[in-house]
């Protein structure tokens, strides 16, 4: 009796064991092809130019790693969520001394680690398109010097924007028209931004 009974254990313990293992394994494998299917890389470059009288022109180039997610059927996502990192180059037009611009023209590069989320909102089937809306809540963005005039060197950004991705020899590219924004999140006052609108063209692979 206390064999049998041991043995059954010993088989229980077995088959669970197996099944566990099972199951890890399939996890395992369920989570590779889930980011081997979902998992996009974005490059893209983009061109500012700041909205009030200060006269400042951003260039930015970057990557960003970019989940598909909320799929509504196997070739259109709802979200896309990303992270990622660009570079900057900003451009002080030459300016006057009544407004505290520089006389010569500089430039000042810096940095944006950033996260995004992008909506897709409207598809287009006959040019295989898709309109989407995006939004970064908040982002890191640190200029090689005090940016803007009377800045800080270390800034918050967020950007809005609203685009369209279309097919470019089998991959997908896009077009934005997004707002840009940086500042040191003190006070008005003591706040100098940058404010800007352009476009970023991309792709995504």
């Amino acid at each position: 009796m206390t064999e049998d009974f041991m043995k059954s254990k010993i088989i229980i313990l077995a088959f669970i064991s197996g099944i566990i293992s099972i199951n890890g394994y399939a996890q395992e494998n369920t989570r590779q092809n889930f980011f081997q299917r979902n998992l996009n890389h974005r490059i893209y470059l983009g061109l500012y130019s700041s909205y009030f009288d200060d006269n400042i022109r951003l260039m930015q180039a970057g990557y960003d790693c970019v989940l598909k997610l909320i799929h509504i059927s196997p070739e259109f996502n709802l979200v896309d969520a990303g992270i990622g990192l660009n570079a900057l180059m900003a451009f002080d037009d030459k300016g006057g001394s009544n407004n505290g611009r520089p006389q010569n023209a500089r430039i000042t590069p810096g940095f944006e680690l950033n996260w995004s989320v992008r909506l897709y909102v409207l598809p287009i089937k006959k040019i295989n398109s898709r309109i989407y809306l995006e939004g970064l809540g908040m982002s890191l963005v640190a200029y090689a010097r005090e940016y803007p005039d009377n800045g800080t060197r270390a800034n918050i950004g967020s950007h809005v924007g609203l685009g369209m991705e279309y097919p470019v020899n089998n991959h997908k590219a896009y077009t934005t028209l997004r707002l840009f924004h940086s500042s040191n999140g003190k006070p008005y006052e003591n706040n100098p931004a940058l404010n800007a609108v352009g476009i970023l063209m991309g792709m995504q692979f």
